[in-house]
């Protein structure tokens, strides 16, 4: 067949004029999508799914999850810029004015952690994090106000007078302070929340919640073997055990004839809330759950650097031993520490915070975009979630200088 048959020409006109159609539409479209898409921070969104969460999650087992933050600040020179983790595509704030305006814009954002958490702490995964919080907030602060917090600092050092004894003075060799220190803040938040007082009861505790936070920031993937599937396992040993504590307070408070507030527990269990309900032991439990999750990790880590430090540094441990001993010497024998004497502690209060400011116990915290919002010229999306970092600024050479030196004054 003669291709250059004129009975072919119709056919290649029309196929001709598709095709310029179809250009033309096609390029004013992109224009158009061009001109009215937001302008995002620098960054990559990495895999699909899981994003850049494997490379976070490397770099926190090496002990260094703050490079994560720091090689792509630096990279992309911006306090701001975007990533995805944990399934979500998510902004990352740096810097004081980035926590600034995420912290002082509550109609714009929201509270917001990751799905895991509201799968392996909350029994109930149909209501998000934040509406299951919301509700019981003020009951809980009513209780964990700082009177309670004084009143409780006795009870604090007699545990701390115990476990020292059991656990430290009885060690010869080598000793591993952030198991130990893991033992000592298990009882002292089991004690505070629940009253359960029983160490024994409390052993596989630390393991457990360490395994519950690590199943928190790993990929979801329910699968024999996987860090996750041993976070669900962990979850339900926890969560067994308290509601075994609430059943025993409960039975304990129903025999006294004036019971008495001694515990978060029993607070709970005694006190209405603001609609003269109590709450249910389904939401006690998850509350509990929370808060021991939320402390456990924050307070041995603090005290395991504060420990760390203490012993790199001879010369601050001198100043904080005199300042201790001082306090000491004043006191009775066998008479615990108050309010009072923590107040004196003024010299030790600057340690820890600078210990805290080098490491950071919460690293990273997250919201939620509520709506298109704007910082620094750039366009966060609605649902997109935002990352706030401490440690940016922590280690920021334009707010302290030479901010890798220990400085406690």
């Amino acid at each position: 067949m003669d291709i250059y048959s004129p009975s072919l020409f119709p056919g290649l006109l029309l196929c001709t004029s598709l095709a310029l159609i179809f250009l033309f539409s096609f390029s004013i479209l992109r224009k158009h999508k061009s001109l009215i898409r937001p302008n995002l921070p620098p960054g990559k969104t990495g895999w699909p799914i899981v994003g850049e969460t494997p490379q976070l999650l490397l770099l926190g087992q090496k002990g260094h999850p703050e490079k994560f933050i720091h090689d792509r600040k630096n990279k992309h020179s911006s306090d701001v810029f975007r990533t995805s983790l944990f399934g979500d595509n998510m902004v990352f704030f740096c810097g004081p004015a980035a926590n600034k305006f995420l912290f002082s814009n509550d109609n714009l954002v929201v509270t917001w952690w990751p799905k895991t958490l509201n799968q392996l702490v909350f029994s109930d995964t149909s209501t998000s994090i934040v509406g299951k919080i919301k509700p019981y907030r003020n009951l809980i602060l009513g209780f964990l106000k700082m009177d309670a917090i004084k009143d409780y600092i006795p009870t604090m050092d007699s545990i701390a007078v115990r476990h020292i004894e059991k656990e430290w003075e009885t060690k010869t060799g080598e000793v591993v302070v952030n198991e130990l220190v893991k033992k000592y803040s298990t009882v002292v938040a089991c004690q505070l929340l629940m009253g359960v007082k029983d160490h024994e009861r409390l052993a596989g505790f630390p393991d457990r919640f360490a395994g519950v936070v690590a199943g928190i920031l790993s990929v979801p993937i329910n699968f024999p073997g996987t860090t996750f599937n041993k976070a669900i396992k962990d979850a339900k040993f926890l969560q067994k055990e308290i509601v075994v504590a609430i059943k025993e307070k409960k039975s304990t408070l129903e025999k006294e004839e004036n019971p008495v507030v001694r515990d978060l527990l029993s607070y709970l269990l005694l006190t209405p809330d603001q609609n003269g309900k109590l709450m249910s032991e389904e939401d006690m439990s998850d509350r509990i759950m929370g808060l021991l999750i939320a402390g456990h990790d924050t307070t041995s880590s603090v005290l395991t650097l504060t420990i760390k430090y203490l012993a790199e540094l001879p010369h601050i441990y001198q100043e904080v031993y005199k300042e201790v001993m001082e306090i000491a010497n004043a006191k009775a024998t066998e008479e615990l520490l108050n309010w009072n004497d923590i107040n004196k502690m003024k010299y030790t209060w600057n340690v820890v915070c600078e210990a805290m400011r080098l490491v950071p116990p919460a690293q990273i915290g997250f919201k939620e975009a509520l709506a298109d919002i704007t910082f620094a010229g750039f366009t966060i999306p609605k649902g997109w979630k935002a990352c706030w970092s401490a440690h940016s600024t922590h280690n920021d050479p334009a707010y302290f200088p030479n901010p890798n030196r220990f400085d406690p004054t």
